[in-house]
C-alpha cells in the first residue's frame, strides 16, 4: 500500500475514533440520543420486583430484551430508557396481567417493588372441617378452631393444621356463638392451651312470649376438653371484651360495668380491678391501654395493673358525650379510637407534629400495618389507607396523607392486609379480590378466586402463605378451603419462563 493511502487510512481511523469515542462514553454514562428532539439526554430506568419471579415485560407494546435479572436481590431492570411515558405490562402464562402507564425521568429509576400477579386458576385444598361455621387460627399457627352449629347448641373442634387431625372437640349444649353485633370472636390464649368463647343463651320468661338473650363467656381447656362459665367464675353477670394477657400465663382481662379487671383463670382469688369508668381497652406486649370516661382520655398501665397509669392524651377532639367502643393501640404514639356510632379518631405523634383528629365516619373496623406507618380502615362500601409516617419508598407518600383504595356499590367484607402490607385482600359477594396500594396511573385489582358460598368467611395467613375461605361442597355442606398464595420464590431467585 502506498504511503498516502496508509496515511489516509490512519486519519480515517482517527476521525472515526474521535466521532465514536464520545458516543461510547456518553452511552456508558447513561446518555441516549433522542431522535425526536435531536439531542443526547440522560436516560432513566424502570426497576421492579414481581411475584411470580418468571415474567415477561412489555414496554409500549413491545416485549423488551433490555431487561435483566439481578440474582442477588431478585430485581428486574429495564435500563437506558429515554425520558418519556411508557406503557408497561408484566405477564406470565396462566396469570392475569399487571399494567401501568409510568413516566421515566432522566437519571432516575422508576421503581415497583411489590408487583403481584394472580393465577387464573388455583388448585384448591379442602381441609378436614365438615359443616364449618366460623374458624380462628391459633397464635403460633399450629391449630385451627372451627365451629359447627347443631340443634342443641354448637360444637367447637380443634384441627391440627399439619396433619389435618381433630385433636379436641367440645359440645356447648344450650349455647350459640354470640352474634357479630358485639364484634367479639373466639380468642386463643398465647400458649394455645385455652380459648375464650363469647356465647349467648335465650331465656324464655313465663309471662311473656318474647325471648331475651343472655350473654356469657366460656373458657375451654383444650388439654382436658372441659370448659367453665367465666361469669360464674368471677361472680359477675355482665362481662365484655375478653382478652388474654400476652406475657403472663393463664391471665386474661375483661370489662364489667365500666370497670377493667384482670384474673388468673386457675385462681378466682386473683381477680384485680385495674381501672374504673372505662369504655374500651387494648393490650400490647408492654401494657394495657384504656379509654376513661367522661373525657375519653387514653391511659397506659403495666400488664400486672400495679403501676401508676401514664396519661397518653390530654384531650378528645370531639364531644365528650361520644362513647368509645373500640381502642386499637400500636404503641404510645399511634392510637385509634372507634366510637359507638362508627366515627374514627386517630392520635398520632408523627415525624413532623402530633395531632388528634377525626378521620372517618361509618367505619366498620381498622388495622395497623406491621411497621405502624399505615392504617387500613373500611366502611360498608369503601376501603381507605392513612399514612401515619412518611413513606420514602416509591411511590412516595407523606405523613397525614389519606388514600382512597377502592369503592363498591355492593357490601365489602373480609378486609385485611396482605403480607407485604402493600396489597389488601377483601371480598365482594362470593368473589375474593386483592388490590394494590400503588396509586400511580391506576390500582391493579385482581380476582383471586370465587367461593361457592354466597358470603364466605375469608382469612389470609401470611405465616402459612395460604388463603383460607369457607366453601360449599357438592352436598351443600360448608368446609374450609385453602389455596397456596402467593407463588413460592425459587431458591436464589433464579427463575425462567
Amino acid at each position: 500500500m502506498r504511503k498516502w493511502k496508509r496515511t489516509l487510512f490512519f486519519w480515517i481511523l482517527v476521525l472515526l475514533f474521535l466521532i465514536t469515542a464520545p458516543l461510547i462514553i456518553l452511552h456508558a454514562k447513561g446518555y441516549r440520543f433522542d431522535t425526536q428532539r435531536g439531542v443526547f439526554v440522560y436516560s432513566g430506568a424502570i426497576t421492579f420486583k414481581s411475584n411470580p419471579q418468571a415474567v415477561k415485560i412489555s414496554l409500549n407494546g413491545k416485549v423488551t430484551n433490555s431487561s435483566r435479572i439481578s440474582i442477588l436481590n431478585n430485581v428486574y431492570s429495564a435500563v437506558g430508557l429515554l425520558p418519556q411515558k411508557y406503557s408497561i405490562k408484566i405477564f406470565a402464562p396462566g396469570f392475569d396481567t399487571w399494567s401501568k402507564r409510568v413516566n421515566v425521568h432522566s437519571g432516575l429509576s422508576t421503581e415497583f417493588w411489590n408487583i403481584l400477579l394472580v393465577r387464573k386458576k388455583y388448585q384448591q385444598f379442602n381441609n378436614n372441617t365438615p359443616k364449618i361455621s366460623k374458624f380462628f387460627f391459633s397464635p403460633k399457627n399450629n391449630f385451627l378452631a372451627y365451629t359447627q352449629n347443631s340443634n342443641q347448641g354448637f360444637l367447637t373442634k380443634i384441627l391440627k393444621i399439619t396433619n389435618q387431625t381433630t385433636v379436641s372437640s367440645l359440645n356447648f349444649i344450650g349455647w350459640k356463638l354470640a352474634s357479630n353485633s358485639k364484634q367479639e370472636n373466639i380468642e386463643w390464649s398465647p400458649n394455645e392451651l385455652f380459648i375464650s368463647l363469647p356465647v349467648q343463651k335465650k331465656t324464655i320468661f313465663s309471662n311473656k312470649y318474647s325471648e331475651k338473650p343472655h350473654y356469657a363467656y366460656l373458657i375451654a381447656n383444650l388439654a382436658n376438653k372441659t370448659f367453665f362459665n367465666l361469669n360464674k367464675f368471677v361472680k359477675k353477670r355482665s362481662l365484655e371484651k375478653i382478652r388474654w394477657d400476652p406475657v403472663n400465663k393463664n391471665y386474661l382481662f375483661f370489662l364489667s360495668r365500666k370497670k377493667l379487671y384482670r384474673v388468673n383463670i386457675t385462681k378466682p382469688a386473683s381477680l384485680t380491678k385495674i381501672a374504673s369508668n372505662i369504655s374500651s381497652y387494648d393490650i400490647s406486649q408492654t401494657g394495657v391501654y384504656y379509654v376513661q370516661r367522661p373525657n375519653n382520655l387514653v391511659f397506659k398501665i403495666n400488664l400486672d395493673g400495679k403501676s401508676t397509669p401514664i396519661q397518653i392524651t390530654n384531650y378528645f377532639p370531639d364531644s365528650n358525650n361520644i362513647f368509645i367502643s373500640n381502642l386499637i393501640a400500636y404503641d404510645n404514639s399511634r392510637i385509634v379510637l372507634l366510637s359507638k356510632n362508627r366515627n374514627l379518631y386517630i392520635y398520632n405523634q408523627g415525624e413532623h407534629r402530633t395531632y388528634f383528629k377525626k378521620l372517618g365516619q361509618k367505619i366498620r373496623s381498622v388495622s395497623f400495618s406491621n411497621d405502624g406507618k399505615k392504617l387500613l380502615f373500611w366502611s360498608q362500601n369503601e376501603i381507605l389507607v392513612y399514612f401515619l409516617h412518611d413513606w420514602k419508598v416509591q411511590p412516595i407518600r407523606q405523613e397525614n396523607e389519606l388514600e382512597n383504595i377502592t369503592r363498591y356499590s355492593e357490601k365489602i367484607k373480609n378486609v385485611q392486609w396482605f403480607k407485604d402490607y402493600e396489597h389488601i385482600i377483601f371480598s365482594v359477594g362470593n368473589t375474593i379480590k386483592i388490590i394494590e396500594l400503588d396509586p400511580r396511573d391506576h390500582k391493579n385489582c385482581m380476582d383471586i378466586i370465587k367461593s361457592n358460598s354466597k358470603n364466605p368467611l375469608v382469612t389470609y395467613n401470611g405465616f402459612l402463605e395460604k388463603l383460607y375461605f369457607t366453601n360449599l361442597q357438592d352436598n351443600d355442606q360448608a368446609t374450609l378451603t385453602s389455596i397456596a398464595f402467593p407463588e413460592k420464590i425459587p431458591f436464589l431467585g433464579i427463575a425462567s419462563l
